[in-house]
């Protein structure tokens, strides 16, 4: 008995097999491809979340330079602060979101100011981009000053 193999019904074989291998690199290409953007992009975002946190940073020395020399008792410390806003070079939008003055006596005049301590909290932020965009950045600062008078 003589075995013979038929060559007609192999001939699509290795055709089938060549589309599959080509298909399966194609798509182990494409999702490197996506992987390298998600990485690239996501880089690129954290920079951006940096620099973010160092222009509310710079916005808040800023206003705790105005407030702790308004007066020596921080009598009105909040004015020239409150509602204050600009825009960087790099196009940071840093604004003073409050500025609050607390003391135990509230200070109308400077010998109220004399109870003490005085406490400013002040609350800043910067933002880049507009909300829901997918560069958008924002990022919030708070801090206290606290002035016993000594």
């Amino acid at each position: 008995m003589k075995l013979t193999l038929n060559h007609q019904r192999q001939k699509g074989v290795s055709l089938v097999a060549a589309i599959f291998v080509m298909v399966a690199l194609a798509a182990i290409g494409v999702a490197m491809v996506t992987l390298s953007s998600v990485t690239s992009t996501t880089s690129a975002l954290n920079i951006e979340q940096t620099r973010a946190y160092y222009a509310a940073r710079s916005g808040m020395e800023w206003a705790i330079s105005v407030v702790s020399s308004n007066d020596t008792n921080f009598n009105d410390s909040c004015s020239g602060v409150t509602g204050a806003s600009w825009i960087t070079i790099e196009g940071f939008a840093i604004s003073v979101d409050s500025c609050i003055d607390l003391c135990p006596g509230c200070c109308n005049s400077l010998a109220s100011c004399a109870v003490l301590p005085r406490v400013t909290t002040i609350s800043m932020s910067a933002a880049k981009g507009s909300s829901g965009d997918i560069f958008y950045v924002k990022r919030q600062i708070q801090t206290t000053i606290s002035y016993d008078g000594l």
